[in-house]
């Protein structure tokens, strides 16, 4: 592919094997970054206090009552 054209494209870049495995690298770090947080965002509404819901409120399904 003639680089004219990979650029049109907006193709990344060709790099060698080390360049390419460090940005690999980096970038895992920051996807494990990003699921922790999600994962301690789900901990945390997990852990949401709860409200009572009075018995008698009639709850109404797909299905009906």
């Amino acid at each position: 592919m003639q680089d004219f054209m990979r650029d049109e494209l907006g193709a990344p870049k060709i790099v060698d094997r080390s360049t390419f495995q460090a940005e690999l690298d980096a970038l895992r770090v920051r996807e494990k970054a990003h699921t922790r947080e999600g994962d301690a965002i789900a901990a945390a509404r997990r852990r949401l206090p709860m409200v009572e819901v009075d018995g008698s409120t009639p709850l109404i399904g797909e299905r009906g009552r």
